[in-house]
């Protein structure tokens, strides 16, 4: 069977133009997840579903040893249920304050109804409210400037006990430093402090 010399072409150019359009592809779509030039090629990533979002935090939290920075929408104290879920984590936090580890946390004006600001800012724990013209719906953990942890889950009792909810703890420092920087700038507009 002999082949048409302009069909070899096509077949050629038709390849060719697959290449580049691919790579063309590739690239445009790795700009929209990464536009920094130094995206992170390799982490751990843990899938967190429904009940493991509370082993996984509370485990990070407990063995923080330099920072905790978070931002939450919802962040909840029930003075009547001291062994939940929700004060167990607020309670993580506190002991790692006490350990002398650096805890800050942004939450949002949302959460204004519920006891665990004030509790946590008893404690000398940096936590301060969104402003008021904007709606803070992130959940976002960073402990050591390594491990994070972003999702759906809110620190309250639906969040954590009877939602569907999905998050990824992510094992990487070079992750963590931009969500460290997210966190710092949001910090500093909020606080004027670094």
């Amino acid at each position: 069977m002999r082949l048409d010399k302009n069909l070899v072409l096509c077949i050629l150019l038709g390849i060719f133009l697959g290449i580049i359009l691919t790579s063309s592809v590739v690239n445009l779509a790795d700009n929209r997840v990464c536009p920094q030039t130094n995206c992170v090629n390799e982490a751990n990533i843990y899938p967190l579903f429904n009940d493991g979002f509370f082993p996984a935090v509370h485990d990070v939290s407990h063995n923080a040893d330099k920072s905790i920075h978070m931002v939450v929408f919802e962040l909840k104290y029930y003075v009547d249920y001291p062994d939940s879920k929700e004060n167990i984590l607020v309670s993580d936090l506190i002991e790692a304050k006490r350990r002398g580890v650096d805890v800050k946390i942004i939450v949002d004006q949302y959460s204004k109804e519920n006891n665990a600001f004030d509790l946590l800012k008893s404690e000398g724990i940096n936590i301060v409210y969104d402003e008021k013209d904007v709606t803070t719906h992130a959940k976002m953990l960073i402990v050591d400037g390594r491990i994070v942890v972003l999702g759906s889950t809110n620190y309250s009792y639906y969040g954590l006990e009877k939602n569907n909810e999905v998050d990824v703890l992510i094992d990487s420092e070079q992750t963590a430093s931009l969500y460290e920087k997210y966190f710092i700038d949001l910090w500093v507009n909020l606080t004027g402090d670094v």
